[in-house]
């Protein structure tokens, strides 16, 4: 195996092409964080994004897509933005040596939290176990339906306050895409108050987030682009969300509403707007990430595993990192219990 290291910046159109080839024959990298134009977008507004090229034989076998930090630690493209992390290699290539690659990009080790399962270099290095949860639509919207219908009454509840907000509010209307950016302006101020009132650290105070943001919004490709969907409320925005598209998975990421509409549950309405719409924009999947928020349980019907921990080269390092790790996944565990509790207490107060 030979590695070369190039910035993210310099990756060639022909990189590129080859890149989204092998992804595009393993359906277990289907997800747009795994299309080389995620981290072409991390790295058009960071300048420590490097891709590793993975060579066999003299030929191509594969990416390895990382940033580098202090004390040469590697870390996944876009840090707590990135939900899928992992190896891009040619189909039949699975017998890597993960700590010889780590160290052949220059680094003392790779921490992951999102690391696809599956791939079997990373095997010996999971701490943890996790999941995503996803939609399976793959057999049709209809078939979803039914099987969701048979589990749980999600579907009929938020159904029955759709005639109740057009007789109170007006027609309801949605779009699976605008190219607005006046749109996603309000979606970041609505997500910022939000993080706010549950104490959440805020990515839109981050600079390099908002511009990587803004880059997908722009995006528009065949195997990758930005999918900003809006529910209106008669003439008012209702629901907002900001994800992504591979060619066959949608990735649910910045979900927003207008608080004033709170009562008629449209963060949910639009979800189920969006699993209405995927089939006919040739999406099979949409994945909601990892966590284990109640909606998600509820409207899940598959789930994707994945695992935490770091492919070590200097164990003193990893183990630092891997005890960070565990700080902010307690502090994210205790926002969402917070959240919960003043959600709580405000509807007791009205």
């Amino acid at each position: 195996m030979k590695v070369t290291v190039i910035p993210g910046k310099s990756l060639t159109s022909e990189y590129s092409l080859l890149w989204s080839s092998f992804q595009q024959a393993n359906s277990q990298l289907s997800s747009p964080y795994f299309c080389p134009e995620f981290t072409s977008a991390v790295a058009a507004v960071r300048k420590d994004v490097w891709v590793g090229i993975i060579e066999e034989a003299g030929k191509v076998a594969g990416f390895f897509p990382f940033q580098r930090g202090k004390m040469q630690m590697g870390y996944p493209i876009g840090g707590h933005l990135c939900d899928y992390q992992g190896l891009v290699l040619k189909p039949g290539i699975d017998h890597l040596d993960a700590a010889e690659l780590i160290r052949a990009c220059g680094l003392k080790g790779w921490k992951f939290d999102h690391l696809i399962a599956s791939q079997l270099p990373f095997h010996p290095f999971h701490r943890i176990k996790t999941e995503s949860s996803v939609i399976d639509l793959s057999q049709g919207y209809n078939t979803y339906l039914i099987k969701q219908k048979a589990q749980s009454n999600w579907i009929q509840k938020v159904s029955r306050n759709i005639p109740k907000i057009e007789r109170e509010v007006g027609p309801l209307r949605f779009e699976a895409h605008v190219p607005d950016t006046s749109l996603l302006r309000l979606l970041m101020r609505w997500k910022s108050n939000h993080y706010r009132r549950t104490g959440a650290s805020n990515d839109f105070k981050v600079e390099w987030i908002v511009r990587v943001v803004e880059q997908i919004h722009a995006t528009k490709r065949e195997n990758f682009a930005g999918m900003l969907s809006v529910l209106y409320m008669g003439d008012e925005v209702a629901a907002l969300h900001l994800g992504m598209r591979s060619r066959s998975v949608w990735h649910y990421w910045f979900p927003s509403y207008n608080q004033q509409f709170h009562k008629y549950s449209p963060g949910l309405i639009l979800l189920l707007k969006m699993i209405e719409s995927a089939q006919l924009l040739g999406l099979q999947t949409i994945d909601l990430g990892q966590g284990d928020e109640s909606y998600k349980l509820r409207v899940r019907n598959g789930t994707i595993p994945l695992a935490e921990g770091c492919v070590e080269i200097s164990s003193l390092i990893c183990a630092t990192v891997l005890t960070t790790q565990k700080l902010r996944r307690s502090t994210k565990k205790l926002s969402r219990i917070v959240s919960k509790a003043r959600s709580a207490f405000a509807r007791v107060a009205k």
